[in-house]
This record gives structure tokens, C-alpha cells and sequence, in this order.
């Protein structure tokens, strides 16, 4: 099996994306800088930054800190902390002269003293920044002095202005002398420039995403400095719409003004946001084949092989990295036979891979660690006529859609040679149109995808593959399916009944088919879980209203399956109030639901159609 752990060594020929961040934070020009290195989860933004850290250990003008914001998630003042942390990392990452130690010493003891109140902070970075949005979104700035809390006068429950502007003005003193005094700490390094890798900023709680990001903007933003950010970019933007949801106000605010301030907001605090692509399907090939190269292969021939692979994408990036060579100059023997048939395993099955996990290499690496397991209980059960290639395709069924592979599973038992007849049909027709109504569910563009990717399944005796995926090893996709941070960032937004739901419905819209797919499957499951909370329900209705039809499916299924007479009267007066359009397939399921419910002799059927009084 593999280990699931970020790392410096490239099997993703990640490194033209570390050459060229390195590039930006070494030219003087372009300092201070931030860089944000967006991408999803799993993407391999931590490899990247591991590179980075390695490739600048070998210039001792640069001095380098690695930082994992998850560490700070607990600490009630972040800031603080983070300072205190990247202060400390700097003092003993080399021996420096009394000069600088003096000067770090000093800054640690001025951090420790330093309040950093969130009216304080956000008047600093408004400062900093020029930008007047953290000042206008704290919550009642003006808090009560320590000696007037208690005392009543006219202005009970109010300090005085002139003492918060006071608070104000000495808050920006102190970020303008620690600025000045880190810049000159900076001087006295004689580094040519001091970067900060930051990573696992999306694992962090949304106000700890802006905290952090606050006070790299408020304290270290000097000249000589650089940051790398590594996080999703929509976990950010929804924590940016949470930290200063006073601004956007009311469900009637304007989706588009709103995110243009989350736009702009943004852009104040990276200057450089470098997306990281996903991989295509050659690069899905090269990967996989090279993970199986790394388990089976000496160390130092895989290193030979990787420098190899270096010099290959230096030449070529847009085909997949050769192996012939390489394996036919290994010795005869098992080791060799076992990693001929894994290269031909991964063209055989690499396009079904790449299309189910979207080129995500930790899903990678985790479905290949499913599939090993499988395959070894297999052979440990005598299952010697299971086809590797048969049994990825049905894993990577099982990834996408839980729901067919038990339509599969429901149908091979109905036969005795265990095969699938439904399949021939599907195998067999051109386009998704041609399927009868009764496979409606098989037209989605991913599923026609799998469907008619390799090998056909319809004459395979399938009952040993499922015995596989039923059997105590049933779970181990369980860990290729882990949520991704985006996802429960947005699943807590749905569960949040203090979330208005343009927030919701902005996050949601950001993520892929797949993602959504499974927000919208956990929503509903909470939904069913406890009927007595209504937030899970709203959360799906809101997205059918504008036009989510998987959320309008599972609102209609939730819902049923709770029972009208479980619904609260609540859910009733937001569906007697909703004007689903009837122009599209998630407004007329709505429209549907609203005919059920309010057909029924319940608390939530009268609240949706009062019956006149009788005369």
C-alpha cells in the first residue's frame, strides 16, 4: 500500500509549479508579496510547498518557515500565536548574531504583550490595507470600559466614542512600530528575502481563516517578504461572506455586489493567486504507473528512474512517461511480471480513474490502496479468476455512484450466471437517448462515461466481484470518499441555521458535480436523522429555488420519507411562500412537493393550503 503523506519527491511533475512560485519570491521586485496556491483538496498544494521548502534549503540568502495554520486552530488569540510561532521558528532556524537574536527577542516579548482585540485588529488592517471593510464589519465596536461596565448614565452600555478612537489610534501605532521593527529585523539578517509557506489554511474554522490571513497582512507585510498560501479558494471566500456578513445583510442583497466585495476583499489580501491545475489523464497514467514503480522497485533504481522522469517532462508534457525501456531492463522474475501486468493494468484503466476521481491524486493514491486490498483478500480467498481490470471499473462505479453499483448488485443476483443484462443495453446503445425510461438514471454524462469506458461488464460473471465488495473489505473506499474540505465547510453552512442562505447557495454553486453531489446526500441524511430541525430541509429548498435539481430530488425524498405528519409548520409557511419556476426540472419538483404536502390532513398540509371556514 501507499502512504497517504504530502512530500517532496515528484511523481506529479509538480515541480514546474514550484520552480515557477520560486522564481516570483526570489525576484526583489516583486516583494513583499502573497501568493495564494489555490486548488482542491487532495490537489497536492502541501507537495508543493514541501518542494519549495527543499529547493530553498540550498540557498542560505533566503530563510524559509514552514507553517501548518491547523496547528493554531484551538488558540483563542491566533494571532498572537502565530506571530510568537514564526518569530521562534525564524530565531533557531540558524545561529544568528546577538544583533538579530536581540531583535527577534524583543519582538516576542512585545507579541506577548501586544492585545490583539478583534476591533483593534480589524481597525490595523483597515489601516494597513487601505481598505475600510474590517472596520465596518465589527460588531459593535464600541464596547464597554472595564470601569464604566455596571455603572448606569445616559450613555449605559456604551463607552465613549473618544476612548475607541483612542483604542484606534494606538492599536495603528502598534502595528506601524511592529512593521518597522520587523523590517529592520529583516535588514539585520542580511536575507535577501524571509518566505512563509502556509499550509492547511482551509482546514481551519472560518474565523480562523481570516485571523490568520489578518495577521500575515497586519504584522509581516513588510519589504524582503513573501508568503505562499495554500488553501481551496472557495473555503476562503465563504470564510471572507461569514467574518463580515454584516455588509451583506438581508436575503435581498444582491448575489453580485456581494461577491464582488468578497472578490475585491480577496485581492487586497493575495496579490498572486496561482491555480493548480487538475491532472489530465496522461498525467493520471504517469502517476499511477510510477506508484507502483516506487512500491516494487529498489530506492535507488526508483531514483534513477524519477530523474529520468525529470528529463522527460522537461521534453515532453503532454504524453504520458514511457516505461518499456525502463521495465524491460529489469531482471527476470516475479517483481518484474507483477509491475508489467500494474503498467498494463493502469492503460487499461487510467481514463475510468481520471473520469471517476477528477484527476485528484490523494484519491488516487487511496483508490489504488482499495483496489490492492481487494484484490490481495481475493487471492488470499482463492479468487485466482478475478480480472484486475474488471474489478477497478466496478470500484470506480462504486466510487462515483453508490446508487448503481446497488442497482448492479440488486440485479446480478436476480440471474444465475451472475451477469447483468441491463448492462448489454446500456453497452450497446450510442447515446444516452436510446436507454429506455426505466435506465433514465444511467444518462447522466458520468455515468454514460463509465458505462462505455473498458471492459464491457454485461457478459462477466459478476458474483465473486461483489462477494469482494461485500465482504470485511467492504469499506475500504470509504477513505477514497472522505469529505473534502470545501465539502464540509459547506455542509456546516447547510446545518447552520445563522447562515443566510445566499451564502449557502453561493458556496454550493462553487462546487463541482461530484461535491455537490455529496453535500446534498449528507444535508438530507441530517434531514431524516432529526426531523425536528428544520435547517437541513430549508437548506435543500433554498437550493432547488434556484435551480439545484439534485437538492430539489433530495428535498422531495427527505421529506417524504420524514412524513407530512412529522413536518413542521414552519417548512409549510416557506413552501406556501415560494414561487418555484416552472421553466425548470428542480422548480417543478418543488412545485410537485407543494401539491403533496398540501394536499394532506396535517399541521403542515393546512399551513400550506388553509381550508376556507365553512359557512
Amino acid at each position: 500500500m501507499w502512504a497517504d503523506n504530502e512530500t517532496d519527491e515528484d511523481l506529479l511533475g509538480f515541480s514546474v509549479h514550484a520552480n515557477l512560485i520560486g522564481e516570483i519570491v526570489t525576484d526583489p521586485e516583486m516583494l513583499p508579496v502573497t501568493i495564494g496556491l489555490f486548488g482542491d483538496w487532495g490537489g497536492g498544494k502541501s507537495s508543493i510547498l514541501k518542494i519549495l521548502k527543499r529547493n530553498f534549503a540550498e540557498h542560505p540568502d533566503f530563510a524559509v518557515i514552514y507553517f501548518n495554520s491547523w496547528v493554531f486552530e484551538g488558540y483563542e488569540d491566533a494571532k498572537s500565536a502565530i506571530l510568537t510561532s514564526l518569530l521562534t521558528e525564524l530565531r533557531d532556524q540558524r545561529q544568528w548574531d546577538k544583533a538579530v537574536k536581540d531583535e527577534i527577542g524583543s519582538l516576542l516579548r512585545r507579541v506577548r504583550w501586544m492585545k490583539v482585540l478583534k476591533s483593534v485588529a480589524a481597525a490595523g488592517l483597515a489601516y494597513v490595507t487601505a481598505n475600510p471593510l474590517p472596520l465596518a464589519a465589527v460588531e459593535n465596536p464600541i464596547e464597554p470600559k472595564d470601569d464604566t461596565k455596571g455603572q448606569s448614565g445616559p450613555n449605559d452600555g456604551a463607552a465613549n466614542p473618544a476612548d475607541y478612537l483612542k483604542d484606534v489610534e494606538e492599536a495603528v501605532h502598534n502595528v506601524r512600530s511592529f512593521r518597522r521593527d520587523f523590517q529592520s529585523l529583516i535588514e539585520k539578517t542580511g536575507l535577501k528575502a524571509f518566505v512563509i509557506l502556509i499550509d492547511d489554511l482551509d482546514r481551519c474554522s472560518p474565523e480562523r481563516v481570516i485571523e490568520n490571513l489578518e495577521a500575515v497582512k497586519l504584522f509581516l507585510n513588510v519589504e524582503s517578504t513573501a508568503f505562499v498560501v495554500a488553501a481551496d479558494r472557495r473555503i476562503v471566500e465563504n470564510a471572507i461572506r461569514i467574518r463580515y456578513s454584516s455588509l451583506f445583510s438581508g436575503e435581498q442583497q444582491f448575489p453580485a455586489q456581494q461577491e464582488a466585495l468578497v472578490t475585491d476583499y480577496l485581492e487586497k489580501l493575495i496579490q498572486v493567486p496561482y491555480t493548480l491545475p487538475k491532472l489530465a489523464p496522461h498525467e493520471v497514467r504517469s502517476y499511477m504507473s510510477l506508484l507502483f514503480l516506487k512500491k516494487h522497485l529498489p530506492d535507488s533504481t526508483f531514483d534513477g528512474l524519477l530523474v529520468q522522469y525529470s528529463e522527460f517532462l522537461s521534453r515532453e508534457r503532454y504524453s504520458s512517461f514511457p516505461l518499456d525501456e525502463p521495465l524491460q531492463a529489469l531482471p527476470e522474475g516475479p517483481q518484474k511480471s507483477e509491475l508489467i501486468e500494474s503498467v498494463r493494468l493502469v492503460e487499461a484503466c487510467s481514463d475510468a480513474i481520471t473520469d471517476g476521481l477528477k484527476g485528484n491524486p490523494r484519491q488516487i493514491k487511496r483508490f489504488l490502496n482499495a483496489y490492492w486490498l481487494r484484490r490481495k483478500f481475493g487471492n488470499v480467498a482463492g479468487l485466482s479468476h478475478i480480472k484486475n481490470h474488471v474489478l477497478v471499473k466496478l470500484m470506480v462505479l462504486e466510487y462515483i455512484s453508490s446508487e448503481r453499483f446497488d442497482d448492479l448488485y440488486a440485479l446480478h443476483r436476480l440471474t444465475p450466471d451472475g451477469t447483468v443484462e441491463v448492462l448489454r443495453a446500456i453497452e450497446s446503445a450510442t447515446s444516452p437517448d436510446e436507454l429506455d425510461e426505466k435506465l433514465s438514471s444511467w444518462r447522466t454524462s458520468r455515468i454514460w462515461k463509465w458505462a462505455k469506458s473498458e471492459p464491457n461488464l454485461a457478459d462477466e460473471d459478476l458474483r465473486d466481484y461483489f462477494w469482494l465488495s461485500r465482504s470485511s473489505v467492504s469499506d475500504t473506499l470509504s477513505g477514497v470518499r472522505l469529505l473534502s474540505q470545501a465539502m464540509r465547510h459547506c455542509i456546516d453552512a447547510m446545518l447552520s441555521d445563522s447562515q443566510p442562505q445566499s451564502d449557502r447557495n453561493a458556496f454550493f454553486s462553487s462546487l463541482s458535480e461530484d461535491e455537490q453531489a455529496g453535500v446534498v446526500a449528507m444535508v438530507g441524511k441530517k434531514a431524516m436523522q432529526d426531523p425536528d430541525n428544520q435547517t437541513p430541509l430549508d437548506s435543500l429548498l433554498g437550493l432547488a429555488l434556484v435551480g439545484s435539481e439534485l437538492a430539489a430530488t433530495t428535498f422531495r425524498s427527505s421529506a417524504l420519507k420524514i412524513g407530512a405528519a412529522n413536518l413542521n409548520a414552519g417548512l409549510g409557511v416557506k413552501l406556501r411562500n415560494a414561487r418555484p419556476s416552472s421553466d425548470t426540472p428542480a422548480g417543478k419538483i418543488v412545485a410537485q412537493v407543494i401539491l403533496e404536502l398540501g394536499a394532506t390532513e396535517t399541521k403542515i398540509g393546512r399551513t400550506i393550503s388553509p381550508k376556507s371556514p365553512k359557512r
